[in-house]
C-alpha cells in the first residue's frame, strides 16, 4: 500500500504525518527525513496491531511492505533539499523572490497557483538536471 507522509517545518524539527488512515491520524517529529518515516512506520505498525484489527483493510497489512510518497510544505522542502536556493527556483517559477522567502518563512502563504509554478518549477529542474553529462 502507498501513502503520502506530508513534512512540514515548524521552528528547528520537522514533522510528518499520515492522513486518510481510518480513525487515526500519526503524527510524529524529527531532524530527517528517514527519522520521521521510520517513526510513522512504527505508528502504523502499532495501529495495525491494536485500533487496526477493527478494520478488515487495516488488520491484514504489515507496516514494513508500505511504500511512501512526500508532500513538502515550503520551508520543509527547502530544509530537506538546501542546495536548491529560494531566489534561483524562484526566478525559475516567474515569482518574485521576496515574496518566496515569505512563504518559506510562514508569513505569507501561497495560493494554489503560486504553489504549482514553484512545483512546476522543482520539476522542470529535476528533469534539466536528469539530462546533464559530466564529461
Amino acid at each position: 500500500m502507498k501513502l503520502t507522509i506530508i513534512v512540514e517545518k515548524s521552528d528547528n524539527e520537522l514533522w510528518g504525518r499520515i492522513e486518510n488512515v481510518p480513525n487515526y491520524l500519526p503524527v510524529t517529529s524529527g531532524n530527517t527525513l528517514e527519522e520521521i518515516t521510520s517513526n510513522l512506520r512504527d505508528l502504523l505498525e502499532d495501529f495495525i496491531q491494536h485500533e487496526g484489527q477493527a478494520s478488515g483493510e487495516w488488520g491484514n497489512l504489515k507496516a514494513k511492505n508500505f511504500e511512501f510518497d512526500y508532500a513538502y510544505d515550503l520551508s520543509a522542502f527547502f530544509e530537506l533539499f538546501d542546495d536548491i536556493k529560494v531566489g534561483a527556483l524562484a526566478k525559475r517559477a516567474g515569482l518574485n523572490p521576496s515574496l518566496v522567502r515569505h512563504y518559506v518563512a510562514g508569513t505569507k502563504f501561497p495560493s494554489e497557483q503560486q504553489a504549482k509554478k514553484l512545483e512546476d518549477a522543482i520539476h522542470d529542474l529535476g528533469e534539466k538536471l536528469k539530462e546533464v553529462v559530466l564529461a
